[in-house]
């Protein structure tokens, strides 16, 4: 079986480092570069296509291209030969939905086994996708809708007012100020919006309004 050429893209050294140890061990990977920014990996691709990129969803600070969803979407326009893997720490069922629905070949967990990363890639030299394991992979577009809408009409009012503002790119501060409510208010009906939500950081609460279509 040919060797299968991959990129890793990580803005953590170690974490680098431990998935280059790991796939070096597998004489049926090549890996050919390691880059810390959505920059430097998009600049790689542009002189030399792998066959396989893992990167990191998460890593902020690049104006350019982005992270997350925006740069998934990107590699996948541009770059379409090559397939995508997702290292992720978002457990956010929406969100690794709408990975696959973007077009990724695997969306790998980072609280699962770092083995679970050959697993994954195994799977796609059998010509597969692969799917987290606690993944409801063969749920309908429908279910997942259902998913949806049971979670954003789970928000009262003025929950729902204080995400719409922040996800305009508010602090706390505006927020309250254009709702003419305390810090304090608006921070606990935020919280409590994300705990119904089921999203952990702001970057993943962002995310999910996006790409529910939550405010459009």
């Amino acid at each position: 079986m040919q060797r299968l050429r991959i990129v890793l893209a990580d803005d953590h050294p170690l974490v680098l480092m431990g998935m280059s140890d790991l796939l070096s061990k597998d004489l049926s990977f090549d890996v050919v570069a390691t880059l810390s920014s959505p920059t430097a990996l998009v600049e790689h691709l542009a002189r030399d296509l792998p066959q396989v990129v893992i990167t990191d969803y998460s890593m902020p600070g690049d104006e350019t291209y982005g992270d997350g969803i925006r740069l998934v979407k990107y590699l996948i326009r541009h770059y379409p030969a090559t397939r995508i893997v997702v290292l992720t720490m978002v457990s956010n069922p929406m969100i690794i939905s709408a990975l696959y629905d973007a077009g990724v070949a695997a969306v790998v967990l980072k609280h699962d086994d770092l083995a679970e990363i050959v697993t994954a890639l195994h799977t796609l030299q059998a010509g597969r996708r692969y799917y987290p394991p606690d993944f409801q992979r063969d749920g309908s577009a429908a279910a997942r809708t259902r998913f949806l809408g049971e979670r954003i009409n789970s928000l009262t009012p003025k929950e729902f007012e204080v995400l719409r503002h922040f996800v305009r790119g508010e602090s706390m501060m505006q927020v309250a100020d254009s709702l003419k409510r305390s810090v304090k208010t608006v921070s606990g009906q935020k919280i409590s919006a994300m705990r119904k939500l089921n999203v952990q950081t702001d970057q993943e609460l962002v995310t999910f309004c996006a790409e529910s279509g939550m405010f459009q």
